[in-house]
């Protein structure tokens, strides 16, 4: 019978301990070496020439209009100036304004600016000392806190001692130089105290980065932040490319965050058009553990054994991954190309010379003279036909540097909203779990003060009943309705901030406290698809970190995950009780 067994690799077995032979390595006949190497074509392989110099010409773009919130397709607009070397991309589209004016700014913020007012006024060389009399015109008041056990013990401490940076500076919004509760500022201090202001609110300006004018990438009934950049290619009005990240809640920014968008113009000009650069490098090989040493008498990194793999017979990734290291691992060359931050780069060619002096024109990927053929590519955009087209086009010859930060420092999570299905109840929740103090702390809501609930009304009855009829159970105060309506004339279902009773039958509105979740006045209309079964978390918190030029910038941001799955509230209606 024939043999079914078939070998992948031999080896010959050693018949000694002694090395001495195989690391001496002999070549007894030099000339029959090259004779095989001759008939087995090494010497008419393709790769027979190492490439010693790599010239690289291509398009780099900057990025120049930028769109905070939602476009529509179709739509044509002239976007505002963006310098991506300013701000970190992050920063510029997570930051949410910080109150600095009662009542909504903070106690601690307004203390520590205040304290900071007082430090620049005694370094100023007036006729008088004014400490006092800033002090008692715009001192703390305990009325401006709406405190918990903790605020209010740091707010009976401060309180009428201390000046409250939030009332001086709405004060300054109505003069360079606020009035005084019985006392005035000398004519000859005047000009010290007005710079001492100026100073103040510049410093108090640059403390946190604010976002400029009404556009606002936060979507407050999504959840998420909608947000598009835009450079201009080339001169022609087709050269423009816009890119948009319509679901961006993770924190997590990268160039995989946007996708090519071919239905809007944001209004680039040929004047800011990208210029055309040319690069000479030495291409550098690529290498990674495990592959086979170029030299003889180097011993290979252990960290990747792959003779120590056993891969099945279905694992076709782990051999091709074995045979790419092993075969093919010296064939792979990187080279060098600097290019700025918050770019689009585009390539029109690469002519690589090898030692044998032969210099090959590499066409990028999509060039109209390669036809039909897409090869290989890596860091593709993508452009979606439809919203929410699950194969979206490959955008080829495109890569794009965002102006991103690495790793920002995050704080302490000071609100957190839990979006929730109760199925029991048949409808949605939006807990609030976590609160921001008025110290900047978190407040965790079942804990803190809450309102006491309203007792039930017990019967006119001289007798004490066996039953008690009970018209709804009680639901925490920090639990928050969402009752679903229809979206104007269409069949679309939005959750909408209800109501619910109290146990005596009257109705009550659950008004809001979470930033998350908007103005309490403001209406709030949730689509459907973004309170699925598994749920949702929103958290906001504080996050710092320097840009490349040392500058420092702190914002508060928000962010989405998953939630839990389903929960229940409890919430039931006419029930009898003991």
């Amino acid at each position: 019978m024939p043999s079914i067994t078939t070998w992948a690799r031999l080896e010959t077995p050693t018949v000694s301990d002694d090395v001495a032979a195989g690391l001496a390595a002999r070549l007894h006949d030099p000339l029959w070496l090259l004779a095989r190497q001759w008939q087995a074509g090494e010497f008419q392989g393709e790769d027979g020439g190492t490439p010693i110099q790599a010239r690289w010409r291509g398009t780099v773009s900057p990025l120049t209009r930028y769109h905070l919130g939602p476009i529509p397709p179709g739509t044509s607009l002239s976007a505002p100036r963006f310098d991506a070397s300013q701000t970190p991309l992050e920063t510029f589209v997570e930051r949410q304004p910080v109150p600095l004016a009662p009542p909504v700014g903070t106690v601690r913020l307004g203390l520590e600016t205040g304290r900071h007012f007082l430090h620049l006024l005694a370094e100023q060389p007036t006729s008088r000392d004014y400490a006092d009399a800033f002090r008692l015109s715009y001192v703390l008041r305990p009325a401006d806190t709406v405190t918990d056990s903790a605020t209010a013990s740091y707010a009976g401490l401060m309180a009428g001692r201390a000046l409250d940076g939030r009332r001086l500076r709405a004060a300054l919004r109505q003069a360079d130089v606020p009035p005084l509760d019985g006392d005035s500022v000398q004519a000859a201090d005047l000009a010290e105290v007005r710079e001492v202001c100026r100073t103040w609110v510049r410093w108090a300006d640059a403390l946190f980065s604010q976002p400029e004018g009404a556009q606002a990438a936060w979507q407050p009934d999504r959840f998420e932040y909608a947000f598009s950049v835009a450079a201009r290619m080339g001169e022609s009005p087709f050269d423009e490319r816009t890119l948009t990240a319509a679901q961006y809640a993770d924190g997590t920014l990268d160039w995989y965050s946007f996708d090519v968008n071919g239905e809007v113009n944001v209004g680039t000009t040929p004047q800011e058009a990208g210029e055309r650069l040319t690069r000479t490098v030495i291409p550098a090989p690529v290498t990674l553990r495990g592959m086979p040493a170029p030299r003889f008498f180097e011993f290979e990194d252990a960290q990747l054994n792959l003779g120590a793999l056993q891969p099945g017979a279905t694992e076709i990734p782990q051999l091709l991954m074995v045979e790419t290291i092993s075969g093919y691992g010296n064939d792979w060359f990187v080279i060098p190309v600097d290019l700025p931050v918050g770019s689009l780069a585009s390539t029109r060619s690469l002519v690589v010379t090898d030692t044998f002096g032969v210099s090959t024109l590499l066409r990028p990927n999509g060039d109209p003279a390669l036809g039909d053929r897409s090869g290989w590519t890596m860091y593709s955009l993508a452009m979606p036909v439809d919203p929410g087209d699950p194969d979206p086009a490959a955008v080829m010859n495109l890569f794009f540097l965002p102006p991103t930060l690495v790793q920002p420092m995050e704080g302490v999570t000071l609100e957190e909203v839990l979006l929730l299905r109760d199925e029991m109840a048949n409808l949605a929740w939006a807990v609030e779990r976590r609160l921001e103090s008025p110290l900047e702390r978190a407040l965790d809501a079942a804990t803190g003060d809450p309102p006491a609930p309203v007792a039930p009304e017990s019967p006119e009855s001289s007798e004490s009943p066996d039953l008690v009829y009970q018209l709804a159970s009680a639901v925490p105060p920090h639990w928050i309705p969402l009752l679903p309506v229809r979206s104007g004339d269409s069949a679309q279902v939005r959750l909408a901030r209800g109501a619910v009773l109290e146990l005596t039958g009257q109705p009550r509105v659950v008004r809001s406290q979470a930033r998350l979740l908007g103005e309490p006045a403001q209406p709030l209309l949730i689509p459907e698809e973004e309170v699925p079964r598994e749920g949702a978390v929103v958290r906001r918190a504080w996050q710092g970190a320097r840009w490349h030029d040392g500058r420092l910038f702190v914002w508060s941001a928000n962010r989405k995950s998953a939630g839990r799955g389903e929960g229940s509230s409890g919430l039931r209606f006419d029930t009898l009780r003991e």
